[in-house]
């Protein structure tokens, strides 16, 4: 600034020596030196504005203007996260200082100030444009939503993390005058404090490396956490928080640490296999219960896929008319002599021979632990679909089937009402 100084005060016949003249014949002698150094500050900042509004308006119409012209996704990404914009700040902040020995060399005192006061705005800017570098990067290199990009997320918000640290600690020496080990002195004297306050990034770091390590969660996963009552697919996860979008459209937001240290079910792996598991019971009054008879078998043989075990059964029902018959007390492997028996048997045929359930899987039709409300039945199995409507219109269409036929079996349902 010194040489500018120097050419500058060969020549004191500019406009910036008439306005500072003019304030001085015009202004009180007590508010002269204010005054002077106020209006050639507002100068200075309306040049900045009208340049940065220029590179605004010119500029950026111009490269947005090309860009459409490539399918360069960089060029594109790097439009779409204002990398341009933050970039071409740094011409009009250039230009401005620059300019700063053409209009203050009145007032050389005041060069420390503006030093000060441009490289604080020149760390700014440049954080600012390292920031959105970084997150056009992990955007790019995000569009595959693996289990990579939970940690290159991680990462990327702990880089930009530590750039506005960084950026902090410069602006506060630059500010204080003060060295990096006095900094760095201070910051150990308060590690504490900093622990405290940085609590949620240092777990949201942990967890996500965790998470990308282990392979258990990734963005798109439609997962669960009993702990909150949500339910719905990850929409983002970051260095603090994760964003689940719900059933009901509504988004919430947990801590990123809660994906590791609380109960989280993901059913990505049941949706990538494309089955759903089925598992309802239904409850039936004790007192229908009763061992095979006439009537019971009269009403089965309207169900085609019993007609093979009934032309068994219907000769042991004639045999149980002579008068020495007597009924077998222990059944033996596949033979069942009770009308629940039978009916569990049926569900099962059933089950075996659906379109809509998958056959690689589990087939079970069980008893559970009897209740004081009758002996529930459950069925066990998985549809061939893991589409949630699909998956709903199935469960719905086995259950209807399986009630509207407990009365060809001679059974009742147990209906309970609400305590």
């Amino acid at each position: 600034m010194n040489d500018a100084v120097n050419l500058k005060l060969e020549n004191q016949n500019t406009i910036i020596d008439q306005l500072h003249y003019f304030i001085a014949d015009n202004f009180p002698d007590g508010t002269v030196l204010f005054f002077q150094i106020f209006v050639k500050a507002l100068l200075l900042l309306s040049i900045f504005i009208i340049l940065d509004l220029f590179q605004r308006k010119i500029l950026i119409r111009l490269i947005r203007k090309w860009v459409p012209k490539t399918k360069n996704i960089w060029i594109n990404t790097f439009i779409k996260k204002d990398v341009f914009t933050s970039f071409f700040h740094l011409l009009p902040l250039g230009i401005c200082y620059c300019l700063v020995p053409l209009i203050f060399y009145h007032h050389p005192q005041s060069f420390h100030i503006l030093d000060l006061i441009f490289s604080i705005l020149l760390l700014i800017f440049l954080s600012k444009f390292f920031i959105h570098v970084i997150d056009v990067y992990t955007e790019i290199k995000s569009k595959d939503q693996s289990y990579r990009t939970v940690a290159l997320k991680t990462f990327s918000e702990l880089f930009k993390l530590l750039i506005i640290l960084f950026t902090c600690f410069i602006v506060v020496s630059i500010l204080f005058n003060l060295s990096s080990a006095k900094i760095f002195a201070f910051l150990g004297a308060i590690m504490a404090v900093i622990l405290l306050i940085f609590k949620d990034p240092i777990l949201g770091f942990v967890a996500g490396l965790n998470i990308a390590n282990s392979k258990q969660i990734k963005v798109g996963d439609w997962i669960s956490v009993p702990k909150y009552g949500l339910d719905g697919n990850v929409k983002d996860i970051n260095l603090v928080t994760t964003k689940i979008q719900n059933s009901d459209k509504t988004v919430s937001t947990i801590p990123t640490y809660d994906l590791i240290a609380t109960e989280v079910k993901n059913y990505e792996i049941m949706r990538s296999s494309n089955t759903r598991r089925i598992k309802r019971s239904l409850t039936f009054n004790f007192k229908s219960f009763k061992l095979l008879d006439e009537s019971i078998l009269n009403n089965l043989t309207k169900i085609e896929l019993l007609s093979s075990y009934l032309q068994k059964k219907e000769k042991e029902i004639k045999d149980q008319n002579s008068t020495d018959f007597v009924y077998p007390i222990l059944a033996e492997d596949n033979d069942y002599i009770t009308n629940i028996g039978v009916f569990r048997y049926y569900t099962q045929l059933y089950l075996e021979n659906n379109p809509r359930i998958s056959k690689k899987d589990t087939i079970m039709v069980r008893q559970l632990e009897p209740t004081i409300y009758g002996q529930p039945v459950e069925v066990y199995c998985f549809s061939s679909t893991s589409d949630w409507k699909m998956y709903e219109d199935t469960q719905a269409l086995l259950f209807e089937h399986l009630i509207a036929v407990t009365h060809l079996f001679q059974l009742e349902l147990t209906l309970v009402s609400p305590s």
